[in-house]
């Protein structure tokens, strides 16, 4: 080992002594050992990677003080180019795990524009890791060196007791082990599995998803499933199921399991089931949901599911209880990423484009790499007549993440960007790939780009095949909105009023997203349209006070 390497590593000692030099530092009910890069909850170990708890412990040592994310990044990589949404995930883990300070503040705060601030304040001590062994000072002493062999150069008391002596061999070679760890990691940047995450042999199944040091089979079925509902596409959504419905197989009682299955029956009854099913996969969801709160009344991510259900087609879209959910959810969970994502849809169909684009940010704070929360954000430009904007962000979507959504906001946009050729080509492409065509969404979007060619019967024979396809879907207000803007386009105000009034009955009044749409432009003056548009700015200053409260 070069002796420059060996001075930059942590002094590892296995006698009893002190972690390092001023000892661990305890915040809240924490312990963190920097010298070994372990946080502990009472006698627990928190699964961490080193990063993270270098994250920590960078908060830590300028607790109460605003620090810039140039500063942690130079801190915890300071000789690395890294992404800074390996920050932004180390953060989101750290939150999850500290929770907030006994006066209900979060241990980690965001303040915009600005940085971060650590609101504990630590003490430091003397104390070492709970599994070190406390040994006798003067045992610790007379103990050999373990790399001789030699009965001669051990001391008389450890040849009178051969047992004593393996045990010091077992201990220098377990200081050996976990220097040559800690020399790989600096070394490659990388970290050797530790004891928290190595695979467990036999482990007792239980509720708490932390067993033994490592996580039951049971938590890691549901972190998966977890993952894979978030995308709410059909693929991820049904193989999300199986994995959640696994799980509570193996453990009944785990709570968020339940209300993460909650959320993949109701995509799949909101976006992706027939008559016939749609009905087995509420009732499904209902049940589901129900469960987990019986389990914890207080679980965030079952307030956040219990939302989800009821923002659907089949209860009539109840916005205000909706938001009341999602806004429960986030009191218990203020770092629920999804959480903040949901909520701004609501907001954002009810026009309230700027309490949308605030939640979904948050969201992406939160985690940069909630795709489905990036796209959403892409919609809120568009509402927002920011069409250009729009587009760039939908470019950043993966072409397979959820086609039903990203491909028809595309479409749309393009057409509001005056790029038919454009919308018509991807239309095409989807319908080949998709035939079915779920809610009928490409299909209104198909004639609406027909009536745009003035092509007036063909366009009304394919409105008229959308919203037959489209009927009872859950996002069937954007195919009746479609049909809005086709019959405006024909010069059919009459028509345009009364599939927009359809439109604001079924979960998509958004006031502001009517006020600035161009295809709507042909039916301003028209007097129907006028007072529709009177009565909708009613609702929207309804909620936009109930929102505020």
């Amino acid at each position: 080992m070069s002796s420059d390497l060996k001075s930059n590593l942590p002094q590892i000692n296995f006698k009893g002594a002190k972690s390092f030099e001023g000892g661990v530092y305890e915040f809240e009910d924490f312990r963190l050992d920097p010298a070994h890069l372990l946080l502990y909850r009472g006698g627990e170990e928190i699964s961490l990677t080193p990063k993270q708890v270098e994250t920590l412990l960078a908060f830590i040592e300028r607790s109460g003080e605003v620090v810039s994310k140039d500063e942690l990044m130079d801190r915890v990589w300071p000789d690395s180019a890294v992404e800074e949404s390996n920050l932004a995930q180390n953060i989101y883990i750290l939150r999850k795990a500290l929770g907030e300070t006994a006066d209900g503040r979060p241990l980690i705060e965001t303040l915009r524009r600005r940085g971060y601030r650590f609101n504990a304040e630590p003490r430091r001590n003397g104390r070492v890791r709970p599994e070190v062994e406390q040994r006798d000072e003067a045992t610790v002493e007379s103990a050999p060196d373990p790399t001789v062999n030699d009965d001669a150069t051990v001391p008389a008391a450890a040849t009178e007791n051969r047992t004593d002596g393996r045990k010091w061999v077992t201990a220098g070679v377990l200081a050996i082990i976990a220097s040559l760890a800690l020399i790989a990691w600096l070394a490659s940047g990388r970290v050797a599995e530790s004891p928290a995450t190595a695979p467990q042999t036999e482990a007792p199944l239980s509720s708490d998803p932390v067993v033994n040091g490592g996580r039951s089979p049971a938590y890691d079925l549901y972190v998966r499933g977890k993952v894979k509902v978030g995308s709410e596409n059909r693929e991820d959504t049904e193989a999300a199921i199986k994995l959640l419905e696994q799980a509570i197989a193996i453990d009944p009682n785990l709570a968020e399991a339940h209300a993460q299955l909650a959320r993949g029956y109701n995509t799949m009854a909101f976006k992706y089931s027939s008559d016939a099913d749609r009905k087995q996969f509420h009732e499904n969801a209902e049940v589901a949901i129900e469960k987990a709160l019986a389990l914890n009344p207080n679980l965030a991510e079952a307030h956040f599911a219990r939302g989800l259900i009821l923002w659907t087609n089949t209860r009539r879209f109840p916005h205000e209880k909706a938001i009341q959910s999602y806004k429960r959810s986030l009191t218990l969970d203020p770092n629920l990423d999804e959480t903040h994502h949901q909520l701004s849809t609501v907001y954002s169909h009810i026009g309230l484009l700027e309490e949308a684009d605030e939640s979904v940010n948050k969201a992406l704070e939160i985690n940069p790499n909630n795709t489905l929360a990036r796209f959403r954000a892409g919609v809120y430009k568009e509402y927002q007549g920011n069409f250009d904007e729009a587009l760039t962000i939908f470019k950043t979507i993966p072409d397979d993440f959820t086609p039903l959504l990203v491909d028809r906001s595309t479409a749309e946009t393009l057409i509001q960007s005056g790029r038919l050729d454009e919308a018509r080509q991807l239309v095409d492409r989807h319908l080949a790939r998709f035939p079915q065509d779920e809610g009928g969404s490409f299909t209104s979007v198909k004639a609406f780009l027909l009536a745009k060619e003035g092509k007036q019967k063909e366009a009304e024979e394919t409105i008229l095949q959308a919203l037959e396809i489209g009927k009872g879907f859950g996002h069937f207000h954007h195919t009746t909105y479609n049909a809005a803007s086709t019959y405006a386009a024909l010069n059919k105000p009459d028509e345009a009023v009364k599939w927009l009034e359809f439109t604001a009955d079924n979960g998509f009044p958004n006031y502001s997203y009517f006020q600035i749409d161009p295809n709507l432009d042909a039916i301003r003056k028209h007097e129907k349209f006028v007072d529709f548009m009177t009565k909708l700015k009613t609702r929207w200053e309804r909620f936009r006070s109930i929102a505020a409260n």
